[in-house]
């Protein structure tokens, strides 16, 4: 909230255009953005990367836009914490034991 105050407070002590405005309305809704993904992040997946993976694929949360990964553990952690992941690697480098759903 801190920043988002940041911006407002910068907002009364400069006379703006159009032009401006919009561009500030558009960071301080990417600022608000990124606040809402760390909130969700703490409350739903942070708990979820504590217990063990499940013995059978999890269902994938669809309300979640998901992430990109180079990481394979990264990938897998939140894969098994319901995350929409997508991991990012050469074809060589992955795993034969991983679970690929679509390759591109």
């Amino acid at each position: 909230m801190h920043l988002a105050s940041h911006e407002v407070r910068r907002l009364c002590h400069y006379p703006l255009l159009f032009q401006d405005l919009v561009v500030f309305v558009a960071q301080l809704q990417c600022k608000l953005l990124d606040i809402h993904t760390l909130l969700d992040y703490i409350e739903f997946v942070h708990p979820l990367l504590k217990i063990p993976p499940p013995s059978h694929p999890p269902h994938i949360n669809d309300n979640w836009m998901g992430c990109f990964t180079k990481s394979t553990e990264v990938c897998e952690a939140l894969y098994f914490a319901r995350v929409p992941v997508w991991l990012v690697h050469s074809e060589a480098y992955i795993s034969p034991t991983m679970n690929v759903m679509h390759s591109v």
